[in-house]
């Protein structure tokens, strides 16, 4: 392992943790609103190191391992801060959690709280992701045009005419404004000819070409690497645009199923990445920084797993957020609590679940790498 790459690898563990970390810190600040209490706010996962908690007079109590003191010597109940042997996230333990009957506890909170608490975790991620991007357009941002960076020889690309600088501006009545707007309008055209409106050295010209079928791995359809010039926007600006990306993630999210089933975009598009493949991804982002000596590739990485870190806790699955969401509003709905026992076999069995899916997604990625090693 190259120097490059245990750098990137440490970057891909602050990244993932620094994450989960905001997260976490928002459902530990709702809880702390709400009058539930914390029995544990933990970087990383189990075994615990060392941890620290707070006795009736205010001072420190640090500890080792599971040696935490009892309520009785702290004079109470105490949120324990701890830092854990696996730096891959972190997490956050109310009291009663999956007890209703625990009084100052999650499941015996009102409605209200529970929902406040259960996605005050994805509203964090969303504040921290639009806040990467609002910088990272302020520091300066790819976002003048797309232009044709690099062309494969013997490509659909080099027999149309087309040339590197060349800056795309529509394709098939399309505007480009993001290589992904071009992207889309190929993929759904392949072995279909498409128009492009090019501009060439201030100068505005028509091509035509088919995009290819198949092609060679280190290529696309046109044969063609695409950039975007480097834009540096004032703090309103820098917002605005912000709130566009967060909202065109959305967009894209919503519309990936129809992409695929409708062959807009090939199914690989839609495959899940887990921790294998995004140190893999950091990797990459790491080394268009340092090429292109800006930090926006990094940001980019930071604010769009931030943003997927998001929209995945809110999905209705079981053990996850919103999952635990969608058992609150079955309540309000019912006007009587589910079976707490039923409830946490729900949520357990979801659990397992995506523990599983997660060693397949991990499995895919060392055998089969998104981005070849």
């Amino acid at each position: 392992m190259s120097l490059d790459s245990v750098g990137s690898f440490f970057i891909f563990l602050l990244v993932l943790s620094g994450l989960v970390f905001i997260h976490e810190l928002g459902h530990f600040l709702a809880a702390k609103r709400f009058g539930i209490h914390v029995e544990e706010f933990g970087i990383g996962f189990p075994p615990r190191v060392l941890g620290v908690v707070r006795d009736a007079e205010g001072r420190l109590r640090w500890f080792f391992g599971q040696n935490a003191p009892k309520p009785a010597e702290l004079g109470g109940p105490r949120t324990i801060y701890s830092l854990n042997a696996l730096p891959l996230g972190g997490f956050v333990r109310p009291k009663g959690e999956d007890d209703p009957f625990a009084p100052g506890g999650l499941a015996s909170a009102p409605k209200r709280a529970r929902i406040s608490v259960l996605a005050a975790g994805p509203a964090f991620n969303l504040i921290f992701a639009y806040l990467i991007f609002v910088f990272g357009f302020r520091l300066g941002w790819p976002d003048g045009g797309v232009y044709v960076a690099s062309i494969a020889d013997d490509s659909p690309a080099q027999r149309a005419g087309l040339q590197v600088n060349d800056i795309v501006l529509r394709a098939n009545d399309n505007e480009i404004g993001a290589p992904e707007d071009l992207s889309r309008v190929t993929y759904g055209n392949l072995g279909k000819p498409v128009q492009l409106l090019l501009e060439r050295d201030g100068q505005s010209l028509t091509l035509s070409l088919i995009p290819r079928t198949e092609w060679p791995q280190d290529q696309g359809p046109m044969g063609i690497s695409m950039g975007r010039a480097v834009v540096q926007y004032g703090w309103l600006q820098s917002m605005s645009r912000a709130t566009q990306v967060i909202g065109a993630q959305f967009q894209a999210l919503i519309h990936l199923p129809a992409l695929i089933i409708q062959r807009q975009l090939p199914p690989e598009a839609a495959r899940l990445c887990g921790p294998v493949c995004l140190n893999d991804v950091t990797r990459e982002a790491v080394t268009a920084s340092q090429e292109v000596n800006a930090l926006y590739p990094l940001l980019q990485l930071i604010g769009l797993v931030s943003v997927a870190l998001a929209v995945t806790n809110l999905l209705p699955l079981p053990a996850l957020d919103g999952g635990r969401i969608v058992f609150v509003l079955i309540e309000a709905i019912r006007g009587r609590r589910l079976d707490p026992a039923r409830e946490g076999m729900v949520h357990l069995v979801g659990l397992v679940m995506l523990l599983a899916l997660m060693i397949v997604i991990t499995y895919q990625d060392i055998v089969n790498p998104i981005i070849p090693r």
